[in-house]
């Protein structure tokens, strides 16, 4: 029925309290998307704000490609489902639910016939005559939504409407709420700060913590696919297991020294995309694994050789029926410190007690590593940067005896065993200096991830669709644009410009503005985009707030029509990296990047497409437009 785009939405309050930073999403027709999270993490309010019920600080909301950042409730064609029901007492039944029908002046026939065929959906046909205080919990919510069915809404908001019910009708009414979901065909959004509940409802689950989103995923990517800790810890009951590491690595086994003494050795396979530079045996992980990838070790399993025999320790047993829960210690000599406890799951019938020393197996193909400081995952799905060590001589990098050429503005002396950043999307495949071999390739949804092998070391590299096959040679380029050595301070092209100023209008008449974007002494106009989406975040605020606005590389471009020119300066600095040139330029005390072969001191002309501008309220930091 409706698809939904929120685009740096922010809600900050008096005092400069951000309830939510910059909540981004596109949400398509039909599906349910649940928000979870502690409370206070900005679920409820982000909920209300697309209902209409909070003003919208900064940021863009749509409902089927219409801004409605600026209607009044009753005009976005939703409808919510409170937490307390907030049935009207006074009011039958069939009352709560024509309320609404009757204020739009609704026929009365149609009204009739609306709430007895929601009525009918929901199971409360003979209840239509009832008063609220006469209904059970579960009455009542059916009740809560059939007041939103009737009206038809595009949109079906959901405020943690079950948090009132007991364990049982808590279950059977999201099941209701599903069936329901399927039947009428339209976009459901259910906040709960309960996990089952986001997991077994949910088509896509956000997760925040803090007004942050943490991670959109499916329910089973966010299970198996953590971006950081708090997801990982979130979301799963038992929640997963933590120790702290280091990690070692020599030739191709790699050791995860676990702080509680326990050491769990693999092969570099099962580890190659966590990068090399935190196998060093000092820099600190967390190795994480959930309790469904341990296990007793037993007969009737047979080991493929991918899982890893250890001992633990057995301190607690919880018999949950169905299963049994198991709190052990990795460390032998303790049961029931911290450091080393682990948790598994275990069958029913598991004749175990406490002070027992059990035998245990870890999947060497689901544990998660995360960087111990950002307690973000460093063994991700698809690795972002391949981190690696090689040899600079003669200005050609050496990797694994293969040679590429480095540009002059790279040239520096040589170096042996430097680490060097390669982003994976950096890497082209199909012809270049370099040759690798296709060791595996692994489909992630809509994008395929090569593992290249030079010798000994992998590369990874991301395509949009399957070119090569396991076995083949490839040929292979990178964009050292944006390669980082920072061993000789060399890093990536910023191709991220921002320039400060601010908005300003100037009087023409007694009843006619101009608005300008300014920079420096430089006055823009702005296009009529930009002129809505600040009005309609800011009002009046926004002028002469400092500002900063901020644009990619690739939207700004040199022009010779002087009716084009939106910014004029001069070229500084040329970096020529082969396939690519990029030239700085110094704008009013200020310097950008362009990709333009020029030469310094040049004056060049350029123009923006100004609807590709993100603009930040310097003062209280967010994106406004």
């Amino acid at each position: 029925m409706a698809s939904l785009s929120l685009k740096h939405i922010f809600k900050v309050y008096n005092g400069d309290v951000k309830a939510v930073n910059d909540f981004s999403m596109d949400i398509k027709d039909h599906e349910f998307i649940v928000f979870v999270g502690p409370s206070g993490c900005g679920k409820s309010t982000t909920l209300r704000m697309i209902a209409g019920l909070e003003d919208i600080t900064a940021g863009e909301l749509k409902i089927d490609n219409e801004v409605v950042n600026d209607f009044e409730p009753k005009d976005r064609n939703i409808a919510m489902v409170f937490q307390n029901y907030a049935l009207y007492p006074h009011m039958t039944v069939y009352e709560n639910m024509a309320f609404s029908l009757r204020t739009a002046h609704v026929p009365n026939d149609l009204i009739y016939e609306k709430v007895t065929e929601a009525a009918k959906i929901l199971g409360i046909t003979e209840y239509l005559d009832r008063k609220p205080k006469a209904l059970s919990g579960g009455q009542r919510q059916r009740v809560a939504l059939g007041r939103a069915l009737v009206r038809n809404p595009k949109v079906f908001l959901l405020d943690e409407p079950l948090s009132n019910l007991d364990a049982k009708l808590r279950t059977q009414m999201r099941t209701e709420i599903l069936r329901l979901h399927e039947r009428l065909k339209t976009t459901f959004i259910y906040v709960t700060h309960d996990q089952v509940e986001a997991m077994t409802m949910g088509t896509r689950i956000v997760v925040m913590k803090d007004g942050y989103i943490k991670q959109i995923d499916t329910p089973i990517n966010l299970y198996k696919y953590p971006n950081n800790m708090f997801v990982a810890g979130f979301i799963g009951t038992p929640q997963m297991n933590f120790f702290d590491a280091v990690i070692s690595k020599e030739k191709d086994i790699v050791t995860y020294h676990l702080e509680c003494g326990t050491k769990i050795t693999m092969d570099y396979t099962y580890t190659n995309k966590v990068p090399l530079k935190y196998m060093d045996n000092n820099k600190k992980v967390i190795f994480g694994i959930r309790p469904d990838d341990v296990r007793l070790k037993s007969n009737k399993y047979t080991n493929d050789g991918t899982w890893i025999s250890l001992k633990a320790i057995v301190s607690v047993i919880e018999v949950l029926g169905g299963e049994t829960i198991i709190y052990g210690n990795l460390n032998l000599n303790t049961i029931d410190s911290e450091a080393g406890q682990i948790i598994i799951k275990a069958e029913p019938d598991s004749l175990i007690k406490r002070g027992d020393i059990i035998d245990i197996e870890l999947s060497l193909n689901k544990f998660h590593v995360f960087d111990k400081e950002t307690e973000e995952s460093i063994k991700k799905r698809i690795p972002i940067n391949n981190i690696i060590n090689c040899n600079i001589k003669n200005n050609n990098l050496i990797i694994e005896n293969e040679s590429l050429k480095l540009p002059k503005v790279l040239n520096v002396s040589d170096i042996n065993n430097t680490e060097i950043t390669i982003p994976v999307k950096s890497i082209m495949l199909g012809s270049g200096p370099l040759t690798a071999k296709v060791e595996s390739i692994e489909q992630i949804e809509d994008k395929v991830l090569y593992y290249l092998k030079i010798n000994d070391l992998i590369l990874f590299a991301e395509e949009q669709m399957k070119k090569y096959k396991i076995g083949e040679v490839v040929k292979l380029n990178i964009d050292l644009s944006q390669v980082s050595i920072p061993e000789k301070d060399i890093y990536p092209i910023n191709l991220e410009n921002s320039l400060n100023g601010s908005f300003i209008k100037e009087k023409v008449n007694k009843k006619e503005y101009k608005f300008y974007i300014k920079i420096g002494d430089i006055k823009i106009s702005p296009t009529n985009v930009i002129c809505e989406k600040l009005f309609t975040c800011k009002g009046h605020k926004i002028f002469n707030t400092p500002l900063v606005y901020r644009f990619n590389t690739l939207d700004i471009v040199v022009t010779k029509n002087s009716n084009l020119c939106k910014l004029k300066g001069n070229i500084i600095e040329v970096y020529d990296y082969g396939n690519k040139i990029f030239s700085k330029v110094n704008i009013e005390d200020e310097n950008i990047i362009i990709e333009y072969n020029g030469t310094i001191n040049e004056e060049v002309m350029l123009d923006i497409n100004l609807d590709k501008v993100t603009i930040i309220d310097k003062k209280i930091d967010i994106i406004i437009v």
